[in-house]
């Protein structure tokens, strides 16, 4: 069930309705919301689903007792293997054919086409699930007083399908209030505004410039220097408003019903290094590989040539996360290497005195412009459709094969400039989104001002009626 389908603004507008209706019947009604959720997008999935959540849940009440590593140990193991079977196993497979020099028949299974449907949400779910057990282990963390409970916070339909990544600490409080949730007419504005800005962003953004994206990447072999730019320009932009589309509608779902849940993404491609990059980026998910990957290896506080593997080898796990392919695994090894680069950099100026260049404005803009550049070329590792492909359009963009201009790409090139001032746009607007919308309140009627939302909700409505809805992105990790 997509966000930006008709089915769901019904499906949501039902589930508010029944929510303030019944206040203490809040967690049942998200409850079987999350299972029918599940359930429109496959009934085997869902009850595949509930399994691994169920299971999880009865071996955690064997945590921080005598048998605590024990049970860790199982809990990882339900999870892991759910998440490797049915993402990895075809992947591996595949690989050891390559090692080996043949092919493995599955003739007469049921894998026989080398394909297993992805169930909907399973990376981000098991990192939940992963993140829950250890902190639970650790002490960090009460179990989870019941299933049911459990359930809503692991499988809660805003978030589930695409993040962000949920922290028991931070989520399984305000469920156990939430019965006390009031109705505030400023909170669910903000996060009717939080939806209406995710929309548009997908069909006005993202949906538009995404058949010039799948056109470049299908014939990648073949484009030159300036058309794998364009190529890469565009796909930076798509996955970034497609993404913070998906993340900002799930905030907003969450304010409606007084959940809070954490903005994944501030305007990342302003980001003047790796280091913050990553904190502007899938913030959720940047954070849960420091806090179970990096730290865990040794984080900061061991050797610097022991820092440098732990940052790539976390980098590179992130990758692997997003996707059963090398390309995704060189991504993040990329993204690890340029963390690397980055420390080894920043000791570089601190042994020389320099560090008050970082300070310097027209070094920070400098230092965005070399370092977004470097991002949209990682971005070939994870869009392109083989490594083949991918290198080539490398090649060609850092050797600026081929130069050629066409009206298409200078065009192409026009609209990447424009979403770049966009995305500042987007950083001015959240730096200033109070004083901006006081005065947006004070210049303007109430009633042209509901005219406006009213326009765009419409016209937004019109296009999703119209149109058949696209996946977003990171459904299919």
């Amino acid at each position: 069930m997509l966000f930006n389908s008709p089915t769901f603004l019904l499906f949501l507008l039902a589930v508010f309705a029944l929510y303030y209706f019944f206040p203490r019947w809040r967690m049942l009604v998200l409850a079987v919301a999350n299972a029918a959720f599940y359930a429109y997008a496959g009934v085997g999935y869902f009850v595949l689903f509930f399994c691994v959540v169920a299971s999880v849940y009865g071996i955690s009440k064997f945590l921080g007792g005598s048998r605590s590593k024990l049970a860790l140990t199982a809990g990882l193991i339900v999870v892991l293997a759910n998440l490797v079977f049915f993402k990895y196993s075809m992947f591996l497979l595949g690989s050891v054919e390559q090692l080996l020099g043949f092919t493995i028949s599955l003739q007469g299974t049921p894998f026989v086409d080398r394909e297993i449907a992805l169930p909907i949400g399973i990376s981000f779910y098991s990192f939940q699930l992963i993140a829950y057990l250890v902190d639970v282990h650790k002490g960090k963390l009460k179990p989870s007083r019941s299933l049911f409970e459990f359930w809503v916070f692991i499988s809660l339909f805003a978030h589930s399908a695409a993040g962000p990544i949920l922290r028991g600490g931070d989520f399984l409080p305000q469920l156990r209030n939430i019965v006390a949730i009031k109705f505030r007419t400023p909170r669910v504005k903000l996060g009717l505004a939080f939806i209406l800005l995710g929309l548009v962003k997908k069909v006005f953004i993202v949906e538009k410039i995404a058949p010039y994206v799948n056109e470049y990447f299908g014939v990648a072999g073949t484009l030159n220097g300036v058309e794998s730019w364009v190529a890469s320009y565009l796909f930076a932009f798509q996955i970034y408003f497609d993404f913070s589309a998906y993340s900002e509608m799930a905030v907003g779902i969450g304010l409606l019903l007084g959940l809070r849940l954490d903005l994944n993404f501030k305007t990342p491609y302003l980001s003047s290094n790796p280091a913050e990059f990553w904190r502007r980026w899938h913030i959720t998910l940047s954070q849960w590989i420091r806090d179970y990957i990096f730290i865990p290896l040794g984080g900061s506080r061991v050797k610097n040539w022991r820092i440098y593997v732990n940052l790539i080898a976390a980098m590179t796990i992130s990758g692997l996360w997003h996707g059963a392919a090398w390309t995704f695994i060189i991504w993040g090894f990329y993204h690890g290497v340029l963390s690397a680069a980055h420390r080894m950099y920043g000791k570089g100026l601190k042994k020389i005195g320099w560090t008050k260049l970082q300070g310097n404005w027209l070094y920070k803009v400098f230092a965005i412009a070399v370092f977004f550049h470097l991002t949209v070329i990682g971005w070939v590792f994870f869009r392109a459709n083989s490594w083949g492909d991918a290198v080539h359009m490398i090649k060609q963009m850092t050797l600026l094969g081929g130069v050629s201009f066409t009206k298409e790409t200078m065009l192409l090139l026009a609209i990447s400039a424009g979403l770049y001032l966009l995305h500042i746009v987007e950083f001015l607007a959240v730096k200033y989104f109070k004083r901006w919308s006081l005065g947006w309140e004070a210049a303007v009627p109430s009633l042209i001002r509901g005219a406006v939302y009213a326009a765009i909700a419409i016209m937004l409505l019109m296009l999703l009626m119209n149109g058949e809805a696209s996946s977003f992105i990171y459904f299919a990790f």
